[in-house]
């Protein structure tokens, strides 16, 4: 009788997990599965993160990748296939960028989460001009710097060496056309540097062109331990950042900002790929810091996908980590609640350290902050202040740094000699009396002229106003950039 009830046992524990593995089509299921926001939300993801191969483009491929996958009970999503090929390095890509979406609301069945296949497609554009011999990318433009087909009306070549996937291995040459001849206008110096103090990034290199002074030109790219190639930043021919991109360890692009010619438009997304917020801000000048009034939310989602904002006007929770103010070595969540109008904060604000050791209330005009009371753990009285951040500023702003550094700087003759010249990079710490600590040189030149610039840095000790955050003057990382010109 025991060996009877034990088989029935096992054979309906054997029918319940294959009901569980059943996965379901649309048809067959109450309401189907659908990403989280709608289907504008997986759009969106998509146009982020597929990237084209390099050998696509090469060959100017356009088409449509389907792939298949299940959504699972919890949302993600799992064995994801190929169903309509496209070509090898096409389809890679669609899998890859497919399998970082895990933010579904489950198909219901029975009113009970259950698995459902999917089908969606990843669409490849046809792409820019672009023209691939013996390793080396040759590009033609107009007289207005537009990428252009080879013709007679290009006025402009560049040439650099470039590997099969897509990544630059030289120098980038510029040519401009002088009859019917090609004459040598520039070169931009390739590097390829590994990234310091990244482990969990999983970034092992990165991989650009720098002009003569140092400054970045062009696309800047960054290489994973796993040899993966993502794109980070382009400079354009300005030198201005035009489009920067942040990552998750995992590749997913965890923020986005693009320079639309009037302003960068910043976008977000959850760790599970849900698109989280839209804002907007105006270019950076050199130094200057960004009024925050100038900074507008557009569109605001919560982690379920319910939009919160919309159009500039709505009311939301904010969540991020912070370092907790009791204990520096630990992390603690940062709550802020209140309402956008027309992109900026309106009435009254409040925010909170989730351990408790800070808190904040402060009252918005038309996003301009009229007054706040900010209250920290290891101070006894609450601090009142009209600007939430201040960046650190060298006492006299701009034109005291600048005259400054010309009365202060020297430039070594054993450097002038070696002709050596270009921009040096020194980073240091303002701390919250206005002193300067933890220098290092993070981009040098030349060790004579590395150690001038560091020398100058260090003699600006006690000319800085310390940063402020809501009334508390807070440590800043600076980087300093010092140029060095051979005349």
């Amino acid at each position: 009788m025991n060996r009877v009830l034990l088989l029935c046992f096992c054979l309906l524990a054997g029918i319940s997990a294959q009901a569980q593995q059943t996965a379901y089509r649309d048809f067959e299921v109450e309401r189907p599965a659908v990403p989280k926001g709608g289907a504008s939300m997986l759009n969106e993801f998509m146009a982020a993160n597929v990237r084209k191969p390099f050998m696509a483009q090469v060959a100017n491929v356009k088409g449509m990748v389907v792939v298949q996958g299940v959504v699972e009970p919890d949302g993600r999503i799992a064995e994801v296939t190929v169903i309509k090929p496209l070509r090898p390095d096409c389809d890679r890509e669609a899998l890859r960028a497919f399998r970082l979406f895990n933010a579904w609301q489950p198909a219901l069945k029975d009113g009970k989460p259950v698995r459902q296949i999917i089908t969606q497609p990843v669409f490849f554009r046809a792409s820019t001009p672009l023209q691939y011999e013996n390793g080396v990318v040759i590009q033609y433009y107009d007289r207005k710097f537009r990428s252009i087909a080879p013709s007679d009306t290009a006025t402009i070549r560049s040439e650099v060496p470039t590997d099969t996937l897509g990544l630059p291995t030289g120098n980038l040459v510029f040519y401009v056309r002088s009859g019917s001849r090609w004459k040598k206008e520039a070169e931009m110096t390739y590097y390829r540097e590994p990234v310091k103090n990244a482990p969990a990034s999983n970034l092992a290199f990165r991989v650009g062109h720098r002009d003569v002074n140092e400054r970045p030109f062009g696309y800047l790219y960054e290489i994973t331990n796993d040899g993966q190639a993502f794109e980070r930043s382009f400079h354009d021919l300005d030198r201005n950042l035009v489009r920067q991109t942040d990552r998750m360890p995992n590749g997913a692009v965890l923020r986005q900002d693009a320079f639309d010619g009037a302003r960068f438009v910043q976008k977000a997304w959850y760790p599970d790929g849900q698109l989280q917020q839209i804002r907007t801000r105006p270019r950076e000048r050199g130094m200057i810091s960004i009024a925050p009034e100038s900074e507008q939310m557009l569109a605001y989602w919560d982690s379920t996908g319910t939009q919160l904002v919309s159009e500039g006007t709505g009311t939301v929770a904010l969540s991020e980590s912070a370092t907790s103010y009791a204990d520096t070595s630990r992390r603690t969540q940062f709550i802020e609640r209140g309402t956008f109008e027309k992109g900026m904060k309106v009435g009254r604000w409040t925010g909170q350290f989730a351990d408790g050791s800070f808190s904040y209330v402060e009252d918005y005009d038309k996003g301009k902050l009229t007054l706040g009371k900010a209250a920290f753990a290891n101070q006894p009285d609450t601090l009142r202040y009209t600007v939430a951040n201040q960046q650190p500023e060298f006492k006299g702003g701009m034109p005291g740094l600048s005259q400054f550094l010309a009365s202060t700087l020297r430039y070594p003759a054993d450097a002038q000699r070696a002709g050596a010249q270009g921009q040096v990079f020194v980073s240091f710490v303002v701390c919250t009396d206005g002193t300067l600590c933890d220098f290092e040189v993070v981009k040098g030149v030349h060790p004579a002229v590395d150690a001038e610039a560091l020398r100058v840095v260090k003699a600006m000790n006690g000319n800085w106003k310390p940063g402020i955050q809501r009334g508390m003057p807070v440590r800043v990382k600076y980087s300093l950039p010092i140029n060095f010109a051979l005349r």
